[in-house]
């Protein structure tokens, strides 16, 4: 598991075999406040990436030192493959693509511009190129999501996170067209969110007809993307390569979650939504037939009451801290 934090480092986790954790890694990453940290899907390697308010985005790779007289892997150190830094404001949000779409990367930033990005070779974290840029706003982006649907277009979902913004504003879907290879706004769709936009996520699942996307604006909303194919279906029954597709948005769902949700994940099935929320609460959701959410399970921090071998374990931590943690090499390299 990957940490950020404010004091502008980031940290590794490892799952004990005792159900404990233990931070194998710790290091200052970042000039400024680390807003987000990612994984890149574990078919390209032990890779991830950073962002921060010193308007930098930064990639890490693992890497197992092996001692030289046996083939037992040694402590691991993770390395700073490349710094992009051509962003003019603090960079918001960062999101990997679907590994089926190569080793690419989209940001936002807080004057509304997305950037995308992609690793020529995937197999080099040091080299990435900008690709395309797009203004979803003229106010803050706070998150940018990927689709991860095989069946249809690529599409790429942006929230801003400005209290000024109106409701209709609040929410940009882009979609990828490979005849114009472009991203083309859909124009279609209708937000009419609340509240500022903290997080949105795509469902894992793919459905024939639509997407399925959660946004977290107060509280959590759930919408299906509908796509009507026969709209960009030629007179053979072959796609239009340079045709937008034909899409609407469906409410199906409003979770509440006391207009205080913050961060919000799907589970691997697509059936449970969680979300977290400013007041330390962790709610979750269940889908049990079409349409149709229930409340899980709910849990706060502070109800949390640490066993005798948790305290022990976290004493434990403390005391052997300096001898646990591996800080990274540092390589300069900067990406122009």
């Amino acid at each position: 598991m990957a940490s950020c934090a404010s004091d502008m480092t980031m940290a590794i986790w490892d799952r004990m075999p005792n159900g404990q954790w233990r931070r194998s890694a710790h290091w200052k990453c970042h000039g400024g406040a680390v807003w987000r940290v990612i994984w890149a899907h574990a078919e390209f390697g032990q890779i991830v990436a950073t962002c921060s308010y010193d308007r930098t985005i930064v990639v890490w790779e693992e890497q197992i030192v092996r001692s030289d007289k046996d083939l037992k892997p040694k402590e691991s150190q993770w390395i700073r493959r490349t710094i992009i830094g051509d962003h003019r404001t603090d960079v918001t949000d960062i999101c990997f693509s679907p590994r089926h779409l190569g080793l690419m990367m989209a940001s936002c930033n807080a004057l509304g511009a997305v950037r995308i990005y992609e690793a020529p070779d995937i197999v080099d974290a040091s080299r990435w190129n900008l690709i395309h840029e797009l203004q979803a706003f003229h106010t803050r982006c706070g998150c940018v999501a990927w689709s991860l649907s095989r069946m249809h277009r690529p599409l790429i979902a942006v929230g801003s996170d400005e209290k000024k913004a109106e409701g209709t504003e609040r929410l940009v879907i882009y979609e990828n067209v490979d005849g114009l290879r472009k991203w083309q706004r859909i124009h279609t769709f209708k937000f009419d969110l609340p509240c500022p936009v903290t997080d949105l996520k795509f469902s894992p699942i793919a459905m024939v007809d639509c997407h399925q996307i959660a946004i977290a604006a107060g509280d959590i909303h759930v919408y299906n993307l509908k796509v009507a194919r026969h709209a960009i279906l030629e007179e053979d029954g072959a796609e239009n390569p340079i045709q937008l597709a034909d899409y609407q948005n469906v409410k199906v769902a409003l979770l509440g979650d006391q207009r205080k949700a913050w961060r919000i994940r799907y589970n691997l099935m697509g059936s449970v939504i969680s979300s977290t929320s400013h007041d330390g609460t962790l709610r979750s959701w269940k889908s049990l037939f079409v349409n149709q959410w229930v409340k899980l399970s709910e849990m706060n921090v502070d109800d949390y009451v640490p066993s005798p071998d948790d305290v022990r374990a976290i004493i434990a931590s403390k005391s052997h801290k300096s001898r646990s943690e591996n800080h990274p090499t540092q390589l300069d390299r900067v990406y122009s």
